[in-house]
């Protein structure tokens, strides 16, 4: 079972306080602000990216992302992954932002993401 993964994707953190972590990353690092909504944001340095995702919120917990070339390819990882008898977290959905995954848990039950995001190169 090899699912064609691109590169790292993202690391997403628990924060109590979405724009202040993303205005803290920027100030302090040099990370540009791609995203900041109520519930989670993003910041971006040289193709890597942090999400922060606002605590108690129940859509998303923490997880590291993996990025794939396109739609197709989530939606291969996700039969593959459910032929091979991994858990997945839903099905594949398109978010706010256009991008397109997967949640996973992978045998120790970490999550991860499967992703495709038409605004990464």
């Amino acid at each position: 079972m090899k699912i064609n993964i691109k590169r790292m994707g993202h690391v997403a953190i628990e924060v109590e306080n979405v724009e202040a972590a993303a205005k803290f990353y920027s100030n302090t690092f040099g990370f540009d602000i791609i995203y900041i909504f109520d519930d989670w944001g993003m910041v971006r340095k040289n193709k890597d990216d942090i999400t922060f995702i606002k605590k108690g919120n129940t859509h998303h917990k923490p997880h590291f992302g993996l990025r794939v070339k396109s739609r197709e390819e989530v939606d291969k990882a996700s039969d593959n992954l459910a032929k091979n008898g991994i858990t997945t977290l839903g099905k594949p959905e398109l978010h706010k932002d256009e991008s397109y995954s997967l949640y996973f848990e992978d045998p120790d039950g970490n999550i991860a993401e499967i992703i495709y995001d038409p605004n990464v190169e």
